[in-house]
């Protein structure tokens, strides 16, 4: 049987030039679309200018190496450019089928398995440098420049004192949580809704844009504030999700209950608005720089309190494991 060609980056961009490809929701600055071409139901990413760079390109395509036939990734059918004055980074997966749960913390258990199996996959050939980095990378000798937000008004100077305040703590626990072994491979956005299910019980992880290696647990800590929220669009964290998430970073990640702490501090530093994001969105839709202002305003403001839950949760659990262990001995 004769394996089907690779589709075209020039048909693809006709097919959504027409107007024949199906938009996808999204809220980031890059451009998603469905697109059937032929037989194939296909998932086009369209990068926005400034991260259409071959550093971007180099960091899919040395992943998709790496993960290539494990059951829940879509892998790389086609990557390049499109365009002579603004090129744009063209990015072609299958589409996959299914439906993210309206409640990330349906997904808690599933998304705990593949957090393992990431942390688990360290690089089978030496990575560059500059493929290795994370949310957290830029904040480390750049958060002076970062915090040119507070030239903003309303929600921008209230996350000001949010950096201000926690800002150094965050950093000290990321630094905590640094490998000074081999990266792992990093997924970048890795959520519940990230999770596809088709009615198999097999998830597929959607929205490889910001993947490549990191020294950090980043990929858990971002998840844990994303997975276990009462709703969208809030930040209270339910407890019992946010106990069984805690719960499946120490069994399956073997992360020391008394690091949660630490785990959700990494987490936290993605909710620090950095100015080349607010940029583009800025460019992409000037009214997505409100609605993400007020999205992470939301989240510090109920930081601390969350921070104090996590905090007691391993605390239990901690003693528990403790108590048990007695027990068996």
């Amino acid at each position: 049987m004769s394996t089907p060609s690779a589709p075209t980056i020039r048909r693809l961009i006709e097919h959504i030039a027409r107007g024949d490809a199906e938009a996808l929701d999204g809220r980031g600055v890059n451009a998603s679309h469905r697109v059937v071409d032929g037989e194939r139901n296909l998932s086009v990413k369209v990068h926005c200018e400034a991260r259409s760079t071959a550093r971007e390109l180099l960091r899919i395509r040395s992943v998709d190496a790496e993960l290539r036939g494990t059951a829940w990734y879509p892998p790389v059918l086609n990557i390049g450019f499109h365009g002579e004055e603004r090129p744009r980074l063209v990015v072609v997966r299958p589409f996959a089928p299914g439906e993210p749960a309206q409640d990330t913390r349906d997904h808690i258990d599933q998304l705990a398995l593949v957090l393992r199996d990431l942390s688990g996959r360290t690089a089978r050939t030496a990575i560059q440098e500059e493929l290795i980095a994370d949310y957290a990378s830029p904040w480390f000798g750049a958060g002076e420049r970062e915090r040119t937000i507070g030239a903003l008004d309303g929600e921008g100077r209230s996350l000001v004192r949010s950096l201000d305040i926690h800002l150094d703590d965050l950093r000290t626990s990321a630094l905590r949580l640094t490998r000074t072994d081999e990266p792992v491979i990093y997924h970048g956005d890795l959520h519940g809704r990230n999770l596809l299910t088709d009615g198999s019980g097999s998830p597929t992880v959607i929205d490889w844009d910001e993947t490549g290696y990191s020294l950090r647990p980043a990929d858990a800590g971002k998840a844990l504030w994303l997975s276990c929220r009462r709703g969208r669009g809030d930040f209270e964290l339910d407890p019992v999700a946010a106990r069984r998430f805690v719960e499946r970073l120490h069994t399956h990640l073997r992360i020391p209950y008394a690091r949660t702490g630490d785990v959700a501090k990494l987490g936290a530093i993605w909710f620090l608005p950095r100015s080349d994001h607010l940029s583009l969105l800025a460019e992409r839709d000037a009214e997505l720089v409100p609605w993400y202002l007020g999205w992470v305003s939301r989240f510090w403001s109920r930081f601390e309190a969350n921070t104090e839950l996590l905090l007691r949760t391993a605390e239990a659990l901690d003693a528990r494991g403790s108590t048990d262990d007695e027990q068996r001995s």
